[in-house]
């Protein structure tokens, strides 16, 4: 028999045998565990709904399928799929299936959509709509793991470019960077430094006043060097009290100016020891880059004109020629 109290029901058929039938598949659809509901692809009109979602949504009451089963519209959903339940022939083009996150409940559903001849003949769409918030729960839960590992490997992978105790970047990052600048040099060339730093007398640095004091000068000179650089310039540090600059869009003349005033701020500087006050100094050796010399070799010029400021005094820079300093 029919159900009188959902104004969207199907039509009582006309034969005792035909009205059992209907009675035993409108037993099944009610039974679901999901929202079935046919509505007019034309006026939207409900023809039948569920008990399903008589249960979730309440009675339709004359409401348009839209208005019933979503909050707060009052026309067409921009998402509705008559469209392309239908060629152009207006003949049905299959089962479509979707998900959808429903505006009054806030739950997930697959829906799978059809286009089907209703009992008088017109077309209508036919949707089965079943839960899987539960499903899409675990699946944000897992992207949402997925992401917090990728992120957890980047960190991982960043530190891994990171001087514990300074935290400017280390070798492994400096070498990697290196390579990023020569593919840029090679596609637009540009002059590019190399400046090697040593603090004078680190060593009897530690002897006098401690490990830990030495690691507060290397803290303390990173931060000095970070402040008086320039935006494209990269401190790397290559182990003890060796670090490297990276000047970029710089030649020779132009890093000695941008170094000498580095090293007399550096000079200038007054750390301490408990009471006692105590300077320091560095000597830095510029090399340039030249076509076709590798970033080793490019190292090793930088070094070994820094290694000539400390022969020459230290405490001075040095630029990298063929000739001693």
């Amino acid at each position: 028999m029919p159900d009188h109290t959902n104004p969207a029901s199907i039509s009582s058929p006309p034969s005792v045998h035909d009205a059992f039938e209907f009675r035993c598949l409108e037993t099944v659809l009610n039974s679901l565990d999901a929202l079935v509901y046919v509505s007019d692809m034309q006026t939207y009109e409900l023809l039948f709904v569920s008990q399903y979602g008589l249960n979730v949504w309440g009675s339709p009451e004359g409401r348009k399928c839209y208005e019933y089963l979503q909050a707060g519209q009052e026309r067409p959903c921009d998402f509705c799929t008559n469209p392309r339940l239908l060629d152009a022939g207006g003949k049905s083009t299959g089962v479509l299936v979707w998900e959808f996150q429903n505006t009054v409940t806030r739950r997930w559903y697959q829906c799978r959509d059809q286009a089907i001849p209703w009992v008088d003949g017109r077309m209508v769409r036919l949707e089965i709509a079943v839960d899987i918030t539960e499903r899409k729960d675990f699946e944000q839960q897992l992207a949402q793991a997925k992401a917090d590992a990728e992120l957890a490997r980047m960190q991982a992978e960043e530190l891994a470019r990171v001087d514990a105790l300074t935290k400017v970047y280390n070798r492994r990052a400096f070498f990697e960077h290196m390579q990023r600048m020569y593919g840029h040099i090679q596609r637009k060339p540009v002059p590019l430094c190399l400046v090697m730093l040593d603090i004078d007398a680190f060593k009897r640095i530690n002897d006098t006043y401690g490990h830990a004091f030495g690691d507060e000068v290397l803290v303390a000179l990173c931060r000095k060097v970070g402040a008086s650089m320039r935006e494209t310039d990269q401190l790397f540090r290559l182990g003890g009290e060796e670090f490297v600059i990276v000047l970029m869009d710089c030649d020779a003349s132009a890093a000695f100016e941008l170094i000498e005033r580095l090293r007399k701020e550096i000079a200038a500087m007054t750390l301490h020891a408990g009471s006692v006050p105590v300077s320091i100094s560095c000597s830095f050796g510029i090399a340039e880059h030249r076509e076709g010399v590798s970033v080793d070799t490019l190292l090793a010029q930088s070094d070994a004109a820094m290694y000539a400021a400390k022969q020459s005094g230290r405490n001075r820079t040095c630029i990298h020629t063929p000739e001693a300093c």
